[in-house]
C-alpha cells in the first residue's frame, strides 16, 4: 500500500468526541473567543496513523513509503487523493502546525490515535453499506491505477 512520507510526518486532528466534550465544557464555564481546537503538533504521525489503520482492520497491507517528491511527480493530489496528507511546506505548516496551547490550557484532551481509529472502524462496520457517491463531488481517495504506477516505481 502506498504510504505518503515521510513516515514521521507529524499530524494534527481532533476526534469529534474530544471536540464535543471540550465545547460543552467551554460553554459551561463561559469561555469565549478564538481557539485552535485540534491535537497538539506531533500528537501522532503519518506512520502511526497508517500502522494503526492496518492493525485495527486486520489488514495484511505492507506500507511502501514514498517521498513527497515521488507522490507529487505522479500527479497525486495531496489531501483529496491522500486524505490527511500534505507534503512538507506552507500548506502542511498551516494545517498541521497550529498552536493549540490556549485550547489545551482550557481543558482540551485528545485521545490516542489508536482509540480514534478503532472506534471509527467499529462505527464504519456498523453502517449498512458504503455511503452513496454524491454526483456533484469527485470520487474520494487514490485511484487504483495511480497507486499501482507509484508502487511500480518504488
Amino acid at each position: 500500500m502506498l504510504a505518503p512520507g515521510p513516515r514521521d510526518l507529524a499530524l494534527q486532528y481532533v476526534d469529534v468526541r474530544d471536540l464535543a466534550a471540550w465545547i460543552l465544557d467551554a460553554l459551561a464555564v463561559g469561555l469565549g473567543g478564538p481557539y485552535n481546537v485540534v491535537s497538539p503538533p506531533g500528537h501522532t504521525t503519518m506512520g502511526e496513523l497508517l500502522a494503526q489503520c492496518a492493525a485495527v482492520t486486520g489488514s495484511s497491507a505492507v506500507l511502501r513509503w514514498a517521498a513527497p517528491e515521488v507522490i507529487e511527480a505522479a500527479g497525486i493530489e495531496p489531501w483529496t487523493q491522500l486524505p490527511m496528507w500534505l507534503p512538507p511546506g506552507e500548506d502542511y505548516d498551516t494545517m498541521h502546525g497550529g498552536d493549540v496551547s490556549k485550547a489545551l490550557a482550557a481543558g482540551l484532551r485528545c485521545r490516542p490515535v489508536a482509540e480514534t481509529v478503532a472506534d471509527t472502524w467499529t462505527w464504519l462496520r456498523s453502517l449498512p453499506g458504503p455511503a452513496p457517491q454524491r454526483p456533484d463531488r469527485p470520487p474520494v481517495g487514490l485511484p487504483v491505477d495511480a497507486e499501482a504506477r507509484v508502487l511500480a516505481e518504488l
